[in-house]
């Protein structure tokens, strides 16, 4: 049996990429995002919210990045690493001016900048 679905719009990729696209485009739209397996078997589905950045001034760039090729097992590029790490922040702004939800809470930590996040949730 074969089945039609009409969309405005098809997004090819369930990844942080594809995702992140779907975001973007008007409200309008009829969107429908393509994944090639169950969406809980991606790498961006497991991240839960783990994102390397510098949150709060007893942070630094260089610590994440540090963490990131340690855990990396040297298969990360450093290049690469550094600069995610670098836009890390305005990343997160712009995924929350979006509507992702971020781990909240009465004991989230906190910065003059307004940034309320568990920021020891990844891998929980």
């Amino acid at each position: 049996m074969s089945q039609h679905f009409q969309h405005d719009v098809l997004v090819i990729g369930s990844g942080a990429a594809g995702l992140s696209l779907a975001l973007t485009l008007p409200g309008h739209l009829s969107i429908a995002v393509l994944s090639k397996g169950d969406l809980a078997n991606g790498s961006t589905f497991w991240a839960q919210g783990g994102v390397a950045a510098v949150l709060d001034d007893t942070d630094t760039v260089q610590s994440h990045v540090e963490d990131t090729l340690n855990a990396g097992g040297g298969l990360c590029n450093e290049g690469a690493v550094r600069f995610t790490v670098e836009h890390s922040r305005e990343a997160i702004q712009w995924l929350i001016d979006q509507g992702v939800p971020f781990t909240r809470g009465d004991d989230a930590d906190t910065d003059e900048s307004g940034f309320e996040f568990h920021l020891t949730r990844e891998g929980a």
